[in-house]
This record gives structure tokens, sequence and C-alpha cells, in this order.
């Protein structure tokens, strides 16, 4: 019995020294930048519970894959690297926290590469690609229990542009929630599940945003064009209604509404609502926009009417061509205070040049070149 306990004991202590020795290899192997003889290495090692059961192993064997995730060629090859070197990390963090600091600085340099490669991938076009890098750099922010919210609202936008629907939802669900981006969050989610077709749920979200947000335009927007996507344009003009009854104060409630009453070919009440909107805010950029475009449009139909006038009835065609360049002044004065705010679009200069110019101010067209 003695004999047996005694070898049992041998065994064991052999058993510790190759893991050990293992560990040891692994570690050098590492530091000599040999990663996939250290990879081998800690694998061995693995089958040890006294191994396993340390903060060291889970240590280096977080090292080994960080040091794989971010070489260029080894990453091809192990391509979950990133993410065993993240559960790796978090279990030395559960057995001790004593490297918290150390295991921290390999990861901030891991973040970084990270990061310029989710930059670089969306700069080439490959959301996908740039959504894994992002969803890296969530992970390991959740390792020291943090919501990294700018790289959850990135991978939200990269993962809807790339298709998948469900992880989008999520990522911009939490940015919601969170408050981060969320009148834009809540109106991309509203706009993928109408794009998904779940219409409903679409209208409970927004309805719900409308309510956190009810001077958030962008939120209104989606919520009343899913109403006149289905032709309901009574219930978008009653939504806006009861919008304006309950914060009659509200520009970006008005503004919406006169962009139904514009969908409903009632460009008379549009340019009433507008208008309330501007005394609320005279420098409303979205509704002197809405208002220029309207006259422009009238303009080009108002001038194919007077050229449809015979050319006998001189008098009919000149008061028909002095209504079109009134006209064509009302759209110059909106779009004039769009291109004040904003200089640099050059469409909004060409426009307006050719607004001026139909209105009979030549002078002022010349003036902007």
């Amino acid at each position: 019995m003695k004999k047996t306990f005694i070898l049992f004991a041998t065994v064991l202590t052999s058993f510790a020294t190759f893991a050990q020795a293992e560990l040891t290899n692994a570690f050098r192997a590492n530091e000599n930048k040999n990663y996939e003889e250290a990879l081998n290495y800690i694998n061995q090692a693995s089958s040890n519970p006294k191994a396993t059961g340390k903060e060291k192993y889970w240590r280096y064997r977080g090292d080994i894959y960080m040091n794989i995730a971010t070489d260029s060629v080894l990453s091809m090859k192990y391509a979950n690297s990133f993410n065993e070197a993240v559960t790796s990390y978090s279990k030395a963090l559960e057995l001790s926290k004593d490297y918290v600091m150390e295991i921290g600085a390999v990861v901030d340099r891991a973040r970084g590469i990270e990061e310029q490669k989710a930059i670089a991938a969306y700069k080439a076009s490959n959301t996908c690609g740039a959504a894994g890098h992002y969803d890296n750099l969530i992970t390991t922010s959740k390792m020291f229990g943090v919501t990294d919210t700018i790289y959850v609202y990135y991978s939200g936008i990269c993962h809807e542009a790339c298709g998948n629907v469900d992880k989008a939802l999520a990522n911009f669900t939490t940015c919601a929630s969170l408050n981060y981006q969320a009148a834009d969050c809540y109106s991309r989610i509203g706009n993928m599940l109408v794009k998904a077709g779940r219409k409903d749920e679409a209208l409970k979200i927004l309805s719900e945003a409308r309510v956190k947000y009810p001077k958030n335009s962008s939120i209104l927007t989606a919520e009343v064009n899913i109403y006149i996507e289905d032709k309901d344009y009574q219930k978008a003009h009653d939504v806006l209604i009861a919008l304006t009854e309950a914060d009659p104060k509200n520009e970006s409630v008005l503004f919406v509404l006169g962009v139904t009453y514009e969908k409903n070919n009632n460009p008379v009440e549009a340019e009433k609502v507008y208008n309330r909107a501007l005394e609320l805010n005279p420098t409303y950029f979205d509704a002197h926009y809405n208002l220029a475009v309207m006259f422009y449009n009238q303009g080009v139909e108002k001038f194919k009417v007077c050229d449809a006038i015979p050319p006998r009835e001189t008098a009919r065609y000149d008061a028909c061509k002095a209504e079109t360049k009134s006209v064509f002044a009302k759209a110059a004065e909106h779009f004039k205070v769009c291109y004040d705010q904003d200089p640099t679009q050059a469409s909004l200069k060409k426009v307006l040049q050719e607004c001026y110019r139909k209105s009979g101010q030549p002078e002022k067209a010349t003036e902007l070149k």
C-alpha cells in the first residue's frame, strides 16, 4: 500500500513537471516569435488539469493566440485566433486579477490593430470584414466590463450593409438603449424591419421611439413612410395631425406633415405647414429646401403652360411668364437660405443661379460666380 502511494505521488509529480515544461517551452517559443511552435506546446499542456487550472496557462495561451491574430499571415490560417485569445484572457482574469494591467496592455495593442483593419476593410467596401473587426473590438471591451458604444454602432452599420440584419438590429438596439445615436438607431431599426417584411414590428418600435424623441424628424419620417408606402395616407396624416395638436411648436412634426401633404399632391397645404415650421425655426434647412424644390417644380410646369400659349395671345403669354418668374423667385429665396448654410454644395449654387436667371435676376446669378 505504501509503495503504491509513493508510486502514485511520483506519477503526479512527473505529470506536473511535464506540464510546467510545456508551459515554459510555450512561453519561450512565443517570446522568440515562433508562434505555431508555441501553440503546439500550449496545446500539449491543455490535457493536464494542473496546467489548465492555473491563470498562467490561460494567459500564455492568450498571448500566443493574440500574436497569431495580429500576424498578417498566421491570422489567415487560424481564423478564430482572436476569439481564442479573448476566451483565454477572460479565463485568466477569472482565475486571478494579478495580471490585469499586463493583459490590458496586450489587448490595447491588439485593439489598435483591429481598429485599423476595420477602417481599411470599410474603405475597401468589405463591410462584412469590417463588421468582424468591430465585433472583436466589442468583445475585448466586454472583457473589462465596458460596452464600447461607438464600436457597437459602427458594427451595426457594417452588419446592415453586409446584410446581417439580426446582428445589425441587435447592435442598434443596444446603442438605442444606452442612448447613443438613439434616434438614428431607431430609424435604422425601423427601415430594416420594413425591408425584412416586418412592418408591424417596425411600427411598434418607431411609435415607442417617437414618445422618447418627439422632435426627431428621422423617426417620424421612418414611421410615416411606412404608411405612405402602404398608400395609407390618411393614417400618416392622422399621426402627424395628432402630434401637431399635442406639440404645436414642434417644427419637425410640421415639416413631416408638410411632406405628407406633398405626397398627397396638396402643395397649398404643404406650403402653409412648411411656413409654420419656418415661423418656429427661420433657419430650418429641410423646410427651406422642400419649399424651394416645390416652387422650382411648379415653375418648370408653369413654363410648359406658357409655351403652349399661341403666339398671337401676347398679353396672356406675358402674364404667364410673369407668374413663372414670381414662382422661381420664391424658389430662389429658399434655395438662398440653404446655400448660405452650406456654400460648399455645388449643386445648390447651380440651381440657385438657375432660379435667379429664370426669375429675371441675372445680376444675382452672376454675383455667385
